[in-house]
């Protein structure tokens, strides 16, 4: 299986990246997992990414792996479609969580 990760949310040339990682792929569907990105930063870099590749690879898929509900469900809300959204098995849980 072809993954493609981003470590970095602040790369100028992401998306050149996972564009040339997509057109050198030869499946129709790639996965790029964007789970170390904040909730701002992996819905743009999906938004904006699914949106670009659409116009260039229309019969090509992007599945996203995220790493919790909260940002599946915000992408999810403006889903494209060319692209999936997953959440990524071994996230932990960075919130801190209360019982009363």
């Amino acid at each position: 299986m072809n993954i493609f990760s981003i470590k970095v949310p602040k790369s100028d040339n992401m998306i050149e990246k996972i564009e040339n990682f997509l057109k050198n792929s030869s499946k129709e569907k790639i996965n790029v997992d964007i789970s170390n990105l904040n909730l701002i930063d992996a819905s743009r870099m999906a938004l904006l990414s699914s949106v670009r590749f659409f116009a260039k690879y229309p019969d090509k898929k992007i599945c996203w792996s995220v790493k919790d509900e909260e940002t599946k469900r915000a992408i999810s809300n403006l889903m494209l479609k060319n692209m999936e959204l997953e959440i990524k098995d071994n996230t932990i849980a960075d919130k801190v969580y209360s019982v009363q």
